[in-house]
């Protein structure tokens, strides 16, 4: 049976995700990726999954214990301290309160591990490298509405359906609206120090196994262990967007570069916080964008939109990949279930009508992208706070106490159910007891 000509720009985990599950769903189709292989570049730290998105889409995509098999529980704790080295929450030690119980049930894994075991999963010839988009055009000729992929050195034609996963400068995109990402007011470098444990042991012990934020006024270092031995830290804070051109840096010189930004920008932090930058063995300028809060864009036959694409947001909340991978299994969800109940009960008709899961997938995906955003920009301003990070000791807090409010609500509700059930328990027992009777009384004169 015939099937719609699918393909995914992008092999990030949303589309590998997709791929993943249009697949086992028996929907072919096509990955481009403008990469040369899985390996050509950095993938990037460690990302963490939560139960009810990526964790999700990972069960739907039957590949739920090979991500067991690879996530880092450990990975979860966080610790917080004060640019002069006070500590003010340790989670692997018990020091301080640990965060809301939302926060559970996040296993850290590593970007690359991740990759693999989608990529891995895929079909044969299903992912195209080396395939660096151009442009998308509608396709010449034919009577329904179709697309030609205009790569650097050759064309793919006849897409009823393009979804757009690549990344924060989309190229797809651009079909469907003008916004363009806009700077956060973040900026910094993010800086790799490899085999941790062999170059400092304290400093190692110091980041903990998870995440370890130093949170100055409007000024950090935040740090994360990767599943391969190495802290991936960035030097974030409040700066300008042009501010890698201008801060006199000599970004050249790697050694050069990491003394002058450390000496330009952290007077007051201690020679730990500042070790997990002088001690990296990379390091690069890395400005944060977004795209703005409620980003939406009118629907257009045969093209959509996931993941960063789509939704752009800093990394401060920790949802980007789970919002992504969310967005993934919406839509491939939405899919299978259209060519079930109209694609193969009519092929001839289907195309035109890939409207209805695609435009349904997007209504859905809008309000949730929004509320992630918002959470993410509440998160920003606690991660560069004129305080430090005593602002989100506070929220987290409120957010323990709202936690134990709305337990304690739901037990005082079950309590009065149960209370009730009694009652009414109760209410109907003498009826019971008076129908006995008068059946024991009929059946005395009946003898």
């Amino acid at each position: 049976m015939s099937s719609p000509r699918i393909g995914i720009i992008g092999a990030g985990p949303a589309g590998l995700t997709l791929a993943r599950l249009l697949q086992i769903n028996g929907i072919p189709c096509f990955i481009f990726d403008l990469e040369q292989d899985r390996y050509a570049r950095d993938q990037g730290g460690c990302l963490d999954l939560h139960e009810g998105a990526a964790q999700r889409a990972l069960r739907e995509c039957g590949l739920y214990d090979q991500f067991l098999a690879v996530a880092r529980t450990e990975g979860e704790v966080l610790k917080i301290y004060e640019p002069n080295g006070t500590i003010l929450l340790d989670e692997g030690s018990g020091y301080g309160e640990r965060r809301p119980d939302s926060f559970n049930g996040r296993p850290e894994v590593d970007r690359q591990q991740l990759k693999d075991m989608l990529i891995d999963s895929l079909a044969p010839g299903t992912l195209k490298y080396g395939h660096k988009l151009f442009a998308v055009k509608t396709s010449v000729g034919g009577t329904s509405q179709k697309y030609d992929l205009h790569f650097e050195h050759s064309v793919e034609i006849g897409f009823d359906l393009v979804v757009g996963a690549d990344g924060a400068w989309s190229k797809v995109r651009h079909l469907l609206t003008d916004q363009r990402p806009v700077y956060s007011g973040i900026n910094g470098v993010d800086a790799k120090l490899c085999s941790i444990d062999n170059v400092d042991l304290a400093l190692s012990r110091r980041v903990g196994q998870g995440m370890c934020l130093t949170l100055g006024s409007n000024t950090t270092v935040l740090s994360q262990r990767n599943g391969d031995g190495c802290v991936r830290s960035y030097g974030f804070m409040r700066l300008p967007e042009d501010w890698q051109t201008t801060c006199g840096i000599d970004w050249s010189s790697h050694e050069t570069a990491k003394k002058e930004f450390i000496e330009k920008y952290y007077d007051g932090f201690n020679d730990d916080a500042k070790n997990l930058i002088l001690l990296a063995d990379e390091m690069a300028p890395r400005p944060m964008y977004m795209l703005p809060l409620g980003h939406r864009w009118a629907h257009r036959q045969g093209l959509t939109l996931i993941g960063d694409a789509a939704h752009l947001m800093t990394p401060f909340a920790g949802v980007g990949v789970n919002v992504a991978m969310e967005d993934a299994l919406s839509l491939g969800l939405k899919l299978k279930q259209w060519k079930r109940e109209v694609w193969d009960q009519s092929p001839e008709q289907g195309v035109s009508t890939i409207i209805q899961p695609t435009s349904a997938y997007e209504q859905e995906m809008f309000a949730r992208a929004e509320a992630y955003g918002k959470e993410t920009w509440m998160y920003l301003n606690l991660f560069f706070h004129e305080k430090g990070g005593r602002p989100m000791l506070e929220h987290f807090a409120k957010a323990k106490e709202q936690e134990r409010e709305q337990a304690q609500k739901q037990v005082e509700e079950q309590t009065k159910k149960l209370v009730k059930t009694e009652a009414l328990t109760q209410e109907e027992e003498p009826c019971l007891t008076q129908v006995t009777l008068v059946e024991s009384k009929e059946e005395a004169i009946a003898q």
